[in-house]
């Protein structure tokens, strides 16, 4: 696909159903008032996987059916990099907002905008030492700004098909890591990464650079919008068979039990110190 000279001035956003509780429809009448002039489009579930199937046809969409469907944020994932690379424009997350138009934030000269976290309440977020070859830290993907047909994206979308067929659930993990090394900051940065040099981009120091807030919703848990939440899923992201599924079958148990028990220790344990001891300081990566 020839990649496209600048950003088109659509918005995209995906919600499992098309009936938005009153936030997150508030939270989106807000963005549509702040860019009167952009064309904006709103995707459910099924019209995920009817785009998918109509332009990227039955081997790609086999890829989206494999992925375990009470992984919605990880069947998202691979949609908004398929999305992204056929239409350009700027995907946001559907719980985040713009302070401002991003008219006036973006370049007429942008083909792609990268950014990590920053700013002090998102210490430690997106930082892995699995991407220590490229720094570190996540590029962050709730945010995709981007001219269709991007190399990058290609990229992206090669490592997560790649990265679903090579899925063991015991060495990559389920829930939270398994969906962020399968499909989520981890793939993204690593495929943006391997080629990020050769490319042309933006990179911004974060989103306040670009006027972005990862939520809008400081009041409302944005995982009580969602029936099923990725951070609380202990079944592997994508669908098993063969070995792979008789391995889960015979080691499973043991794994959630000292995995991922012996991990929510970990994290209550940390909770506390860092809540009584460091004075609350942020940590952790974002949810």
């Amino acid at each position: 696909m020839e990649q496209g000279a600048s950003i088109p001035r659509v918005l995209h956003q995906t919600f499992p159903s098309r009936t938005l509780p009153v936030a997150l429809r508030e939270n989106v009448q807000r963005l549509r008032e702040l860019h009167p002039n952009w064309d904006y489009r709103l995707y459910d579930h099924d019209d995920m996987a009817q785009y998918i199937r109509s332009l990227y046809g039955d081997e790609i969409f086999a890829y989206f059916t494999r992925i375990d469907p009470r992984y919605g944020a990880a069947r998202a994932d691979l949609f908004r990099y398929l999305l992204m690379y056929r239409e350009g424009g700027v995907y946001l997350d559907i719980k985040s907002a713009a302070r401002r138009s991003l008219d006036e934030t973006l370049r007429s000269d942008d083909q792609y905008v990268l950014s990590y976290w920053s700013g002090s309440q998102f210490s430690g977020w997106g930082d892995y030492s699995e991407l220590r070859e490229y720094g570190g830290r996540e590029f962050q993907q709730w945010h995709i700004i981007a001219a269709p047909g991007h190399p990058y994206l290609k990229s992206v979308v090669e490592t997560v098909l790649l990265n679903i067929d090579s899925y063991n659930p015991l060495t990559w993990g389920v829930g939270r890591i398994g969906v962020m090394r399968v499909t989520g900051p981890i793939a993204y940065t690593r495929a943006i990464g391997l080629l990020r040099s050769k490319y042309p981009h933006r990179l911004v120091n974060g989103q306040d650079e670009l006027h972005l807030e990862y939520t809008s919703l400081p009041n409302v848990e944005h995982r009580s919008l969602f029936k099923f939440h990725y951070t609380a899923l202990q079944e592997p992201v994508t669908l098993l068979v063969g070995r792979r599924k008789m391995a889960w079958t015979l080691f499973g148990p043991a794994y959630k039990y000292v995995v991922i028990l012996g991990s929510r220790i970990f994290a209550a344990i940390w909770r506390r110190i860092n809540k009584h001891i460091l004075g609350g300081k942020p940590i952790g990566a974002p949810e």
